[in-house]
C-alpha cells in the first residue's frame, strides 16, 4: 500500500514539473485593439493558434463604434464573404506567423470599422502585455498602426 502511494506521489510530482516546464505562448488570449492615429478602441479579440499550421487567427469578442456613429452588430463596411456578417465571433485576423521571438508577420487583418484589409507585422513587448502592429492596406497603400493590449 505504501508503495502505491509513493508511486502515485512520484508520478503526480513528475507530471506537474513537466507542465511547469512547458513554454507559454504569450500571444494567445484576449486583447483590446486600439487605433494609434485616433486613440479609439476598435475591438476586443481572442487570439488562437492552429496547432497544424502554427498560424494565429483572431475573432471579435467585443466591438466598439467610432465616435459619433451608431453601434452596429454587423460588418457593414466589410466586403466579400464578410459583408454584413455578425461582428461577434467574426474572424478578422488570419495567417499570422511567428518569425522570431516576439515578432510576427504576414497576418491578414480586416478592420471592421472601415472594411479595409491589411497585411500586418507585429512586435510583442518583452512582458507580453502589449503589441505594436503595423499594417499596409492590400487595396490602396494606406497604412495603419495599432496597439494591442492584453486583457
Amino acid at each position: 500500500m505504501k508503495f502505491r502511494i509513493l508511486f502515485a506521489s512520484t508520478l503526480l510530482l513528475g507530471s506537474t514539473q513537466f507542465l511547469a516546464a512547458m513554454p507559454v505562448d504569450q500571444l494567445l488570449g484576449s486583447w483590446k485593439v486600439i487605433d494609434d492615429k485616433s486613440g479609439n478602441y476598435i475591438t476586443e479579440i481572442a487570439i488562437r493558434k492552429n496547432s497544424k499550421t502554427q498560424q494565429y487567427s483572431a475573432a471579435i469578442t467585443k466591438s466598439y463604434a467610432l465616435p459619433g456613429t451608431a453601434a452596429t452588430d454587423v460588418c457593414t463596411k466589410c466586403t466579400g464573404a464578410l459583408k454584413n456578417k455578425y461582428l461577434f465571433g467574426l474572424e478578422i485576423l488570419t495567417n499570422m506567423q511567428a518569425t522570431s521571438k516576439n515578432k510576427f508577420n504576414n497576418g491578414v487583418w480586416v478592420n471592421p470599422q472601415n472594411g479595409l484589409v491589411y497585411i500586418i507585422n507585429a512586435d510583442l513587448s518583452n512582458t507580453g502585455e502589449q503589441m505594436k502592429v503595423f499594417g499596409k492596406s492590400k487595396s490602396d497603400n494606406t497604412t495603419t498602426m495599432m496597439t494591442w493590449k492584453k486583457l
